[in-house]
């Protein structure tokens, strides 16, 4: 509904079902939560049943929020729904039905729950319970908001209409008297076929599941949409991608990685060939002739005084035979 208004320019009207949804949409929320609690753990509707009596105040604040958007008069899903339908009627007749029949299942969907959940006869052996102040204040502060909510229309046009221009609804007293009519039919469509399905003749939506055959199997698994997306873009998507990153990780990515690990190893053997015979191989040589070149001079200098006094005495002597034999 929403959607259809922006669609249209009702640019103000869509945010003001947005202000009075977020009421009664979070009220049915948090009031799911509370039967999920009270009745421990338990999310099947079709295990229920009979809670009004032992979950009151759960089941007073999620009638509201099922007739406000059901859009029955007085509360605020009724206000913003139709001002909505009034906006379409002017731009479309087409969209104006497909809201139409829209309002006419929120409201059979929205009772389908109730019905199923809070009346008739118990469907199981749990016993429920009320939730806790906790659970409950926060509904009955949302259920205020789902009465009082879409009264305050008019000021939020009066305050975006200068920016958010509208187009023109419409404005004949019996045109809109004829158009709320047939929302309010819808409505009421929805919630008494929803009671006549889940209450009086519980056996009707077995018998109208066989007879739409095929259509009943498609719906039931919503059209197959899941499953068809499951097997091509989960399914699919992996097998594909497996083989291609697969492909792509053990020959590129490996691939390089070994060229890499083979580059540092040939380069690490070529290191320590370098490494052993030229670097190390310098140093030994520079030492090795450092040590022959000092051989002489280590045969002179002992460091021994009675060598030094020896070769002194030698040399005298040496000496004082040549001059002698001259």
């Amino acid at each position: 509904f929403m959607f259809v208004a922006a669609g249209v320019g009702a640019y103000w009207v869509a945010i003001f079902h947005l202000m009075t949804h977020a009421f009664f949409k979070a009220l049915l929320f948090l009031g799911a939560g509370s039967v999920i609690h009270g009745m421990n753990g338990e999310q099947d509707m079709r295990h229920m049943g009979g809670l009004r009596k032992e979950m009151p105040l759960t089941f007073w604040t999620m009638f509201i929020g099922s007739l406000a958007i059901a859009g029955v008069p007085g509360l605020a899903g009724f206000f913003s729904k139709d001002e909505i339908l009034l906006s379409v009627f002017g731009a479309s007749k087409a969209v104006y039905g497909i809201g139409i029949i829209t309002a006419c299942l929120t409201a059979f969907y929205m009772w389908r729950m109730m019905m199923l959940t809070f009346y008739g006869d118990k469907r199981n052996e749990h016993h429920a319970h009320e939730s806790s102040l906790v659970m409950t204040a926060p509904l009955g502060l949302l259920a205020i908001g789902s009465i009082v909510a879409g009264w305050f229309g008019g000021s939020l046009e009066h305050w975006l209409e200068p920016v958010l221009h509208s187009p023109a609804i419409v404005h004949e007293s019996e045109m809109k008297w004829v158009l709320m009519g047939v929302s309010l039919a819808a409505a009421a469509i929805g919630i008494l076929f929803a009671r006549q399905c889940y209450i009086i003749n519980p056996e009707l939506p077995v018998r109208l599941r066989r007879s739409f055959g095929p259509l009943t199997t498609l719906a039931e698994n919503n059209w197959y949409f899941d499953k068809v997306y499951h097997a091509i873009f989960v399914l699919g998507f992996a097998q594909v991608g497996g083989t291609i990153l697969g492909s792509f990780d053990r020959h590129v990515v490996d691939g390089a990685v070994n060229v890499a690990g083979l580059l540092t190893r040939t380069t690490s053997r070529i290191s320590i060939w370098w490494d052993t015979w030229i670097v190390d191989g310098l140093v030994r040589l520079t030492a090795l002739i450092t040590e022959g070149a000092s051989f002489p001079v280590r045969m002179l200098q002992t460091g021994l005084v009675q060598s030094y006094a020896l070769i002194m005495v030698a040399a005298l002597a040496a000496a004082l035979g040549f001059y002698w034999v001259r």
